[in-house]
């Protein structure tokens, strides 16, 4: 437990999902005062372990992975496994020189976000893979949709000259925009492809249902100790106990359009801890004998446990 750059006291786990079915393959506890970057590579080397043979073997793995993993050694990592990447950059000053060079017909519009469009750039970290290329997402901004505190996010993301402008000033600017950097080994060549991997790297932020799971239907909210193997112990339950929400899920929900799974709950259809535990764990039933056997009977309108005990049992026995 460390102080953080907020002044909280804290720890923060670090963690790698399987993004298509949100569960958990690795994950790492540090104080709030750790560089993330310093396990990135070991976290990622023992995600990929988790990954079941049979994925390992016919899928292409992707990464995604947010500013705060801004490493080359990450990069490198994933690709001398063959993972195509995309990683968030810090928007650092080198990346703010190269926006004037970039030419007014280079950038194209984003997919399913209005008023921002993408452009590539040539630039390559010391250290990165030779395939990296920088891909750059603008976002068009009304002057009201900025904060005067220098601290606020969406004024990070602007431009350094304009940053640096009081809102009176702002305002009459010719164009206010919020950049984004990502670094990629994907194929951008193409504006097509470029905007196709800004709205796959987009998605990133569905980890933050892993983590809201675990908060607020596994106590993730707070680490109980000032003993780090008691908090590792904790954050892991938490963790695991969000895995077993999203396999519940995963064996009671119906497939619907684009193949995307449709279920008990309100987020896109995936059930959260809550729901399930209110449609599946706190059910009240009898457990009665009829006819030499014992019989399990719900009350109305409780299908959903004979739905996943039916589906349990139909499962294919390991070997």
């Amino acid at each position: 437990m460390a102080y953080n750059y907020q002044g909280q006291r804290c720890g923060r786990p670090h963690v790698a999902t399987w993004a298509e079915t949100e569960t958990t393959l690795a994950a790492e506890l540090m104080s709030g005062d750790q560089d993330p970057r310093s396990h990135a590579t070991d976290v990622l080397e023992r995600a990929l372990a988790a990954l079941p043979a049979q994925v390992r073997a016919v899928a292409q793995i992707a990464l995604r992975a947010d500013a705060g993993y801004f490493a080359g050694d990450l990069a490198r990592a994933a690709a001398g496994h063959g993972i195509a990447f995309a990683i968030g950059a810090k928007r650092i000053a080198p990346l703010w020189r190269l926006l004037p060079g970039i030419a007014a017909d280079a950038w194209t519009g984003a997919i399913d976000m209005a008023g921002t469009d993408v452009a590539v750039a040539d630039y390559l970290p010391a250290d990165w893979p030779p395939q990296t290329r920088l891909l750059i997402r603008r976002t068009r901004l009304d002057a009201e949709q900025v904060s005067a505190d220098p601290r606020s996010r969406r004024r990070r993301t602007l431009h350094p000259d304009q940053r640096a402008l009081p809102l009176e000033e702002l305002a009459e600017a010719e164009g206010i925009y919020a950049y984004s950097f990502i670094l990629t080994n994907h194929d951008v060549s193409s504006p097509a492809r470029a905007a196709a991997v800004e709205h796959w790297y987009r998605h990133r932020t569905s980890i933050e249902n892993v983590f809201r799971d675990s908060k607020l239907g596994a106590a993730l909210r707070h680490l109980p100790s000032g003993y780090e193997q008691v908090n590792t112990a904790w954050m892991w339950g938490a963790l695991i106990a969000a895995d077993i929400a999203a396999w519940l899920h995963q064996l009671t929900a119906t497939t619907g359009t684009g193949g995307v799974l449709a279920g008990h709950g309100t987020r896109d259809g995936k059930a959260m801890i809550a729901t399930l535990r209110h449609r599946l764990i706190n059910v009240p039933a009898r457990l009665v004998r009829h006819a030499g056997g014992l019989v399990l009977r719900l009350p109305p309108d409780h299908e959903l446990l004979a739905e996943i005990l039916a589906r349990l049992r139909a499962l294919p026995a390991t070997s």
